[in-house]
């Protein structure tokens, strides 16, 4: 297990060797990673993320339900909007821009927008996306911080392992009509792992990997940010 070294960005810390973890995703898809950022770090996010729930003008809304709250930020926004600024410098994280660098193998990358989503139980388990196990036609590497507890129950993302991926998901991505979101079966539950962990934990994933988010059925409220991450568009 490499060790990890953090650094000081401001007020924001981090992991300092992220891009050590590069071969790993490029080999399996997916990696959970513990305290990605530290639980006083998960604290101060979690706490600039409920404010901006507060105050967010109605345009900023992804999704706003009684149990869905989402927020898509670009750069531009992190930078004039007052209770976005926190975010500002994940979109200029050397750290992470030399990740994405290196696993696309492109110098022309970049953080397309961050995401901040409070998720809660509804009363009912459902089985539709983007609950379902499914890849993207669209190709992203996305960073997902947990900024509260996510245990059994609590919405965890799920993977299926690259073991599984390999015998069907290149022949799929091969093929030129593909969906959106593409649902596929995994019956064999051992070759699925759901991404639990303490607050600051993070799963760094491809989303042409085999993937569900995970739906909230304790009385938890889920609280992520998500950085999503690709090649710029031609």
């Amino acid at each position: 297990m490499l060790q990890l070294e953090y650094y000081l960005y401001e007020s924001f810390y981090m992991i300092k060797n992220l891009i050590s973890f590069v071969p790993e995703v490029k080999e399996n898809g997916y990696l959970k990673i513990n305290d990605f950022i530290s639980e006083d770090e998960a604290l101060y996010f979690e706490n600039a993320t409920v404010k901006a729930f507060k105050k967010a003008k109605k345009d900023y809304y992804h999704t706003h339900t009684d149990f869905v709250k989402v927020i898509s930020v670009n750069e531009d926004l992190s930078k004039k909007v007052k209770y976005f600024k926190f975010l500002n410098e994940i979109f200029n994280n050397s750290y992470i821009t030399e990740f994405i660098g290196e696993y696309f193998e492109s110098n022309d990358t970049e953080i397309s927008k961050i995401f901040l989503a409070e998720s809660s139980n509804n009363g009912e388990k459902v089985d539709v996306l983007p609950y379902k196990m499914h890849f993207d036609k669209t190709r992203y590497l996305k960073f997902m911080i947990y900024l509260r507890d996510v245990f059994e129950g609590d919405g965890g993302v799920t993977f299926a392992k690259k073991e599984w991926n390999t015998k069907l998901q290149q022949v799929l991505l091969e093929k030129e009509a593909l969906q959106e979101e593409n649902v596929v079966e995994v019956k064999d539950l051992s070759q699925i792992e759901e991404i639990t962990g303490s607050r600051g934990t993070a799963a760094i994933f491809d989303t042409n990997i085999t993937h569900k988010a995970g739906q909230v059925l304790t009385q938890n409220k889920r609280l992520v940010l998500r950085i999503d991450t690709r090649i710029k568009p031609q």
